[in-house]
């Protein structure tokens, strides 16, 4: 008698769940149906025009010193602050950076910003890599802005 009761009680909580179920595969042209009612019923939005974006102008400075761009040989290599291994890390080269001139027993100095450097193996340091695939190879250190951050430029293929 008891498992009549709750294979009854079973069967008729599984009833909704079983026609809700079935709810769920509407054909594309029953949902395009019931979203065409679904907007009549709201009616439409006027959310006026877009808003404008104006971004101010950045005043570009020259850099301290003659950099070019480069790309680091891998990912997340490290910045060291003179030129050796055992130095203190100072940051993580970025996809682009810009290096200088400067090299110092295989190490080679990168502008950080302003007039803030780090060093880098030079055997770590490559041609311009983009990040994706079929973006332009070209990459020209630009300068830098009013925070001293420097500034690169892709022009176009």
């Amino acid at each position: 008698m008891r498992f009549r009761f709750w294979l009854a009680v079973c069967v008729s909580l599984a009833a909704p769940l079983v026609s809700h179920a079935s709810a769920q595969h509407l054909t594309p042209e029953q949902l395009d149906r019931l979203s065409q009612e679904r907007q009549s019923e709201l009616g439409s939005r006027n959310w006026g025009p877009p808003p404008t974006v104006m971004q101010a102008p950045q005043t570009l400075h020259a850099t301290p010193v003659p950099v070019t761009c480069r790309s680091p040989a891998h990912d997340f290599e490290p910045l060291f602050a003179e030129p050796r291994r055992g130095a203190v890390h100072v940051g993580t080269a970025a996809p682009q950076i810009a290096v200088t001139d400067t090299v110092f027993q295989g190490w080679r100095q990168v502008l950080r910003s302003g007039t803030t450097f780090a060093w880098i193996p030079e055997a770590d340091v490559v041609a311009y890599r983009p990040l994706v695939d079929g973006a332009s190879r070209a990459c020209v250190v630009s300068g830098e802005n009013a925070a001293g951050m420097v500034l690169f430029t892709h022009p176009a293929k």
